[in-house]
């Protein structure tokens, strides 16, 4: 898996599980210091995030790194 396929597997999972759970962006957005841009660009695969922040993302949907890098 190379490093484009992870950023989007991470994008589209985190999207998937923040839907499922009724969240929008503009709730991330709320929950932590990210700005709506940043989501955006997380969710699209576009942004390389820390794994701080991955770990961030992770934890607002309930999942861990191998569930949000697993292909959908």
């Amino acid at each position: 898996m190379d490093e484009q396929e992870i950023l989007k597997n991470f994008g589209l999972n985190f999207k998937h599980y923040r839907t499922k759970a009724k969240l929008t962006q503009d709730n991330i957005v709320e929950m932590t210091d990210f700005s709506k841009s940043y989501v955006s660009n997380v969710e699209t695969g576009k942004h390389n995030l820390s794994l701080v922040n991955a770990l961030k993302f992770a934890s607002i949907v309930n999942k861990t790194i191998e569930e949000m890098i697993k292909d959908i």
